[in-house]
């Protein structure tokens, strides 16, 4: 898999996912010092589809930082057919995505379709921010997401690395 190494590109996190989000936030601060934690409860992708036709299922998303790399704990919410539940039904719960930064969206997404990678998420993830899952398993052991970079999406990276540069371990758990 070949990326460009433009301004915004580049692995940006690392996701998991979870039966308890609560229960791996404290874990994944007390060993490894991630956080504060930004949590959304109740997280929707719009325009979502799954395997190329429309999907609805619920999911939790807690966003934190270690340095300038940001950790990602998804727990889905229902028992929706998804890409969460196809890699946990495969081999549990634990790793599932890297994301990159990209901005050149439509580019990257048709190099991964031309690479042979399954096309296996898509939606809005923001107000002006598309996002796309391949499933490229068979040579990373997981999914790979690319985000489209925005300022607004910059923003709010820039803002969970932020919190996380001195970070003194109060408020560890941020509702958004």
């Amino acid at each position: 898999m070949e990326h460009g190494r433009g301004a915004g590109d580049g692995i940006i996190q690392t996701a998991f996912i979870t039966g308890d989000i609560a229960r791996d936030m404290r874990e994944m601060t007390r060993q490894f010092g991630i956080g504060p934690w930004f949590l959304f409860e109740d997280f929707r992708i719009r325009d979502l589809r799954y395997r190329g036709e429309p999907a609805d299922f619920r999911i939790a998303v807690a966003l934190g930082n270690s340095g300038p790399m940001q950790f990602e704990l998804i727990q889905q919410i229902d028992d929706q057919p998804s890409v969460y539940r196809d890699l946990q039904r495969q081999r549990g719960f634990g790793f599932h995505h890297f994301a990159v930064g990209v901005r050149e969206f439509d580019a990257a997404c048709r190099r991964s379709a031309a690479q042979g990678f399954d096309l296996v998420l898509s939606g809005a993830a923001g107000p002006d921010s598309r996002m796309a899952y391949f499933d490229t398993t068979r040579v990373t052991h997981g999914m790979l997401e690319y985000i489209e970079v925005t300022a607004q999406v910059e923003a709010f990276w820039k803002m969970v690395r932020d919190a996380a540069l001195d970070w003194d371990g109060t408020d560890p758990v941020r509702r958004l």
